[in-house]
């Protein structure tokens, strides 16, 4: 595997990721209980959800230029870094809390990318 295809498979996670995070940020910015067209504007002019929305075109064009170059059986397992990628982001920038179980879910997600990559 070339390095720049290695690069563009993490910051396609990453960014997609990160779009996830952005996201829930803006939507906990949100008043829910407002009329629709009041929502509708909230969310049209929310920065984060923009931002996360970017974020998430910026990932489907990485995707999409992926999926010429590789198998869909490699690439998609190894999305599941994802999860990984969320779950610190969310600790990290939203104080959501990684119980043990979740720990221990994390670490053989990581040990199942290994077996991918190693493919």
């Amino acid at each position: 595997m070339k390095y720049l295809h290695f690069f563009l498979i993490f910051m396609q996670v990453v960014v997609n990721s990160l779009a996830q995070v952005i996201l829930k940020k803006g939507v906990g910015l949100l008043n829910l209980k407002q009329p629709l067209i009041s929502l509708f504007i909230s969310i049209a002019t929310n920065i984060y959800i923009i931002g996360g929305v970017s974020l998430f075109v910026l990932a489907l064009f990485l995707w999409l230029y992926l999926l010429s170059q590789y198998d869909l059986s490699f690439l998609y397992p190894i999305t599941s870094l994802g999860f990984v990628i969320t779950a610190f982001s969310g600790w990290l920038f939203l104080s959501e809390t990684i119980s043990m179980s979740r720990a221990i879910g994390i670490f053989l997600i990581l040990v199942g990318v290994m077996f991918v990559a190693k493919s």
